[in-house]
Parts: C-alpha cells; structure tokens; sequence
C-alpha cells in the first residue's frame, strides 16, 4: 500500500548546542560565563546584570529591545537558555558608560576602566578585524549597535552608513575611504607618519566598533564620525580627488545629514 502523499513528516528536530559553565576574567576580578565547544564564551541576562550592577529585566529589556544577537544552548541539566556574545554586553556597558550609570557601580571602577573593560569583552570578537593605526588610534573604546543604510550622494556615488541604536550615524572606515577609490589600507599602515597625517585633521582618536545587522547575521565594524568623513573626503578634494569633491559637493547643497535623513524616510515608505 503506498503511503499518501498527503501525510506529512514530523520536521527535523533542532540540536541546540551544549555548553559548559566557564568564566571570564579581567584585573583580578572573575564573572560567570558559558562556553561553547569552540571556545566562545556567551552570558547569560543574569550574569551579564552582576557584571554591570543592573536587574535582570532592565539586561532583557535592552537586549530584546535593540534586537542584539541572542544563542539558545543547553546547559548542563539539559535545559535551553538564552545566552550572549560578550560583544552584547560591551554594547550594555557601553550605553550605560555613556548614559552615567555606571559611575556608583559597587566595584567602584573608574571611567578609563570601564573602557578596558569594554574593550577586553569585545577583543573575542574582532579577531578577524584588522587592527587601526595604533599609533593614532589611542583613545576611548566603545561598542555600538545599529543597523545599515545605504544612502546615495550623486548618480555615481552611493554608501552605507551604520545608523546607531545611540542615535548616531558613522561610516565604516572601509567603507568611507571605498567610495572614494583609495584603500583601506591608508587607516590601517602603523607609522608614526601617517598618525601625525591623522592628528593634522583632527580625526577623534577613540575607537568604535559597531556590531550591525546585516540580514540574520551580526557583523563588527570600526566606524568613523560623520565630521571625520567630512574632514577625510576635504583631504583628498583638495588632492585631487574627484570622487572626494563629488561627494563634498552633494553635502554641501544639501547636507550630509539630509541626505540620510531622506534615505530613511525612502526606506519607511
């Protein structure tokens, strides 16, 4: 007797991965984590509210409402939890640093701490990004959440920029120096030459990684300020460049911001 071609079969059922109880560690203090077989380490909303002095709702409701990156894993009882990349939690304690909640934390850590802190939480997740001329790029650390929009400034001439979850628009320094016809490379060479050709035009020195949606995956990217695009793009119209003064022009007749802003209401519609 054939079988109906009607009857459908139960679906494959979804393995969640397991992972074991781990920690991470920064001067001399230790929080919880879980780590997966590869080595990732992800928090739980509970361990990431001990690490910065906050509820457990109050982590849930910045996770959920920023739709940052969330694992289901099984931990050692066989239940599925949510869990974290510690990228997640330098968003948190970014925002957090920026809003002033940080500054009567029970640890008592200083504003330049919380910034190793950030950093030393994102470092295991931008290991695939190369690393910004060191010799410039000494200030502050920061993550950032946001989503990508690409914005065009002529006929010719188009561009992502990461609109910020702060309320900020940044370009990524691959992308910013891309549309432009120059390589990457002029942010990335490590020479004391190039950071003083960096410090003359006045660029901020901080470092921002942005960690932006891009479809059902989550990318890091190193993002400049729009005035430090505006700065970089006048130093090669001034070269010569005509990719520059194109885009340069476009600004000027109707304003950088503008010309995002209307990017997003096309997108709305």
């Amino acid at each position: 007797m054939k079988q109906s071609k009607n009857i459908k079969t139960d679906p494959k059922p979804i393995r969640y991965p397991k992972v074991t109880y781990s920690h991470w560690q920064f001067s001399g203090k230790i929080w919880r984590t879980y780590q997966l077989p590869d080595g990732q380490k992800l928090m739980s909303d509970r361990q990431m509210a001990l690490l910065v002095g906050r509820s457990k709702k109050a982590v849930q409701k910045f996770i959920e409402s920023r739709r940052l990156e969330t694992h289901i894993v099984r931990v050692g009882n066989g239940r599925l939890m949510r869990v974290y990349p510690l990228s997640v939690a330098a968003i948190y304690l970014s925002t957090l640093l920026r809003e002033g909640h940080l500054e009567k934390h029970h640890f008592n850590i200083s504003r330049d701490n919380w910034y190793c802190i950030i950093k030393a939480l994102s470092d295991n997740e931008s290991e695939s990004n190369p690393i910004l001329n060191c010799y410039f790029f000494t200030g502050n650390y920061l993550v950032e959440s946001g989503e990508p929009l690409q914005v065009r400034f002529d006929a010719n001439i188009s561009l992502q920029v990461l609109v910020l979850h702060s309320g900020e628009y940044r370009i990524d320094y691959r992308e910013g120096i891309r549309c432009i016809n120059r390589s990457a490379d002029w942010f990335i060479h490590e020479s004391p030459k190039k950071a003083k050709s960096l410090a003359n035009l006045r660029l901020s020195r901080d470092i921002v990684e942005c960690r932006i949606r891009i479809q059902e995956e989550f990318q890091s990217m190193y993002a400049l300020s729009l005035q430090d695009w505006l700065s970089i793009w006048g130093y090669f119209a001034k070269k010569g460049n005509r990719k520059a003064i194109a885009i340069l022009n476009a600004c000027a007749r109707e304003g950088i911001e503008a010309l995002i802003a209307r990017a997003i209401e096309e997108g709305a519609t």
